[in-house]
């Protein structure tokens, strides 16, 4: 896993719309899991320059969406002053992954090679994807074109987060 500063911050989502009247607010989060809200977490809200940091008092979802009250936000109008605000939490904070699983962040760089094509260099992954049915590798190739590959099984082999190695197994013509 990549080295951290302790300040460096990590944005995870935004402030969505208020619930009810009593401070709740929705969080629409850029990754799919949640696994870094918890209650008692301390949440970056940034605008323009403007930092606040709240502690998460509650979480609870509702249709899957996390909905949370923050320490000092105790009404829908503090609640509105917030919305849209981006959410960050601090690199130290970030939850412990399971084995297999990896942030985003720390696959940023890492070379994209094809198994396929005996471990020739495609690129270097530049971003992921995760707006669509599945996580869409974003690799940047040495010409600079950009190459979208699927982050599924059938084309994902490997990842070395330490070598900083990726491995797809590429069908013949899917680069031309």
């Amino acid at each position: 896993m990549k080295k951290t500063n302790k300040t460096e911050k990590v944005l995870i989502g935004k402030v969505g719309s208020p619930v009810g009247i009593k401070g709740e607010v929705r969080i629409t989060l850029y990754a799919q899991d949640s696994t870094n809200l918890k209650e008692g977490k301390v949440l970056l809200l940034e605008r323009a320059g403007k930092t606040v940091n709240a502690a998460i008092k509650k979480l609870r979802y509702q249709k899957d969406r996390p909905v949370v009250k923050l320490d000092g936000i105790e009404d829908r109008n503090a609640a509105e002053e917030i919305r849209g605000m981006e959410v960050s939490i601090y690199a130290s904070d970030l939850e412990e992954l399971h084995e297999g699983e990896h942030y985003v962040r720390d696959l940023i760089g890492c070379r994209v090679v094809d198994t396929a094509a005996d471990g020739r260099e495609i690129g270097v992954l530049r971003d992921v994807i995760q707006n669509t049915a599945q996580s869409i590798l974003e690799v940047e190739t040495a010409d600079g074109r950009s190459v979208l590959i699927p982050a599924v099984e059938a084309f994902l082999r490997g990842i070395d987060e330490e070598a900083g190695i990726i491995e797809v197994e590429l069908i013949p013509g899917f680069l031309d």
